[in-house]
């Protein structure tokens, strides 16, 4: 559906974390905490009921599992079944107060300092600071732009996004594209995208520099960020030399390197730019299936003959679920023309998400015809096809005299 697919989007590109742990990827670890451990851990648990801006026992309850710094705020979420290390890990994982995000901010590792820059874009999605409060962090923001390793600074861009009034929060950004390691920069051409959704020509400069010339993955998804949020939505040409480096990071050896590819030509992969087209048709074969499904959902603004028979190779031959449910999806953009396959789709397929896409498309290309087969959607032995359908019917009697 086009209203998922722009939202799956949405949530790989937001930087920073996004809401509540809830039901998304989870981590449970069966591996106990060794004795000396163990140890340490329930002095520090201890230590921070007594003591909340302890910072030793801050540190030592970071400890039991470093990669949940980069996953705070996010849907991803870790667990034990030892009780004394899913405590540190609970807690870690928590929204805390002011004083430990301070003291982490000040005295803290960049482990510590990276964790406490997180939780404060956390609070910004579920509760805020006060004045008193935020005045109080600022420092601590302040020193990890210029203190950190680059990865905790480009953090800090981020944070400190949060935390500025929107009037400065431009003149900020700009101030981050000069004279700063990459993993900054980067950060901040993506802020100008997906916070700002500006243009800037300093950041376009960089861009186009960094197409042509960069191999990092860092650099590139900054790149293709930008061009999908704000370069591809305000150009009205695009050159030779650019459809030319998204031809050579098309072959990337990073397959989110080429998923960002799909996204970024997707506005301007249409029949007036063929080679564009070509970029995606190459992707619809990757081998990654992840890209190729990417590659097939931008295929969305490139309704060309050549397109369209891809497209039904693709859903009458990939033994992926998503490949075939993505092909339906474009296929019901492009129109009536298909309307046979999907509603062949829809009454037969074996896969529920195949077939939702088909009850989407129904919808949108609305002929009668396509209306009796949206009504017999009703009778899907999928329930959740069925609600669906029951929806999207509801909608094309709206829409519809005939559908009355």
């Amino acid at each position: 559906m086009a209203s998922l697919w722009m939202a799956v989007w949405h949530l790989a590109f937001c930087l920073g974390p996004a809401g509540t742990a809830f039901g998304g990827v989870f981590h449970m670890d069966s591996s106990a905490l060794d004795p000396a451990m163990r140890e340490k851990v329930q002095a520090a648990l201890v230590k921070i009921k007594e003591s909340p801006s302890d910072i030793s026992a801050v540190e030592t309850l970071l400890a039991v599992e470093p990669r949940l710094v980069q996953t705070i705020g996010t849907n991803e979420s870790f667990s034990s079944g030892d009780p004394v290390r899913n405590q540190a890990l609970q807690w870690s994982q928590s929204l805390q107060p002011p004083e430990v995000l301070i003291i982490s901010l000040e005295k803290g590792s960049n482990t510590a300092v990276h964790w406490a820059l997180r939780q404060i874009v956390w609070r910004k999605h579920n509760q805020w600071f006060d004045k008193e409060t935020l005045a109080r962090l600022l420092p601590g923001i302040e020193l990890a732009l210029f203190k950190q390793p680059p990865a905790t600074r480009a953090q800090a861009v981020g944070t400190m996004m949060v935390c500025l009034p929107l009037e400065q929060r431009r003149d900020f950004l700009k101030s981050m594209l000069k004279e700063k390691p990459d993993e900054v920069i980067a950060e901040a051409v993506i802020l100008f995208a997906n916070v700002l959704r500006q243009s800037d020509p300093e950041a376009e400069a960089i861009v186009a520099k960094w197409l042509n010339t960069a191999d990092d993955p860092l650099r590139l998804r900054a790149c293709c960020t930008y061009w999908w949020l704000v370069k591809s939505r305000t150009t009205s040409v695009v050159k030779e030399d650019e459809i030319a480096a998204f031809e050579r990071i098309a072959g990337h050896r990073d397959a989110t390197v080429r998923s960002y590819v799909a996204l970024a030509v997707e506005q301007v992969a249409t029949p007036a730019r063929p080679r564009l087209i070509g970029v995606l048709l190459r992707l619809a074969n990757d081998k990654e299936p992840s890209v190729k499904r990417d590659a097939v959902r931008a295929l969305r603004y490139a309704n060309t003959a050549e397109v369209g028979a891809r497209l039904r190779d693709l859903y009458a031959t990939d033994k992926q679920g998503t490949i075939r449910a993505a092909a339906i999806e474009v296929l019901g953009i492009f129109g009536k023309d298909y309307l046979p396959l999907i509603i062949h789709a829809v009454k037969t397929d074996q896969n529920d998400q195949v077939r939702l896409d088909a009850v989407y498309a129904l919808r949108a290309i609305g002929t009668p015809e396509a209306g009796k087969a949206l009504e017999a959607a009703l009778q899907d032995p999928d329930k959740q096809v069925r609600d669906f359908a029951q929806m999207q019917f509801g909608w094309y009697r709206k829409e519809h005299p005939w559908g009355r």
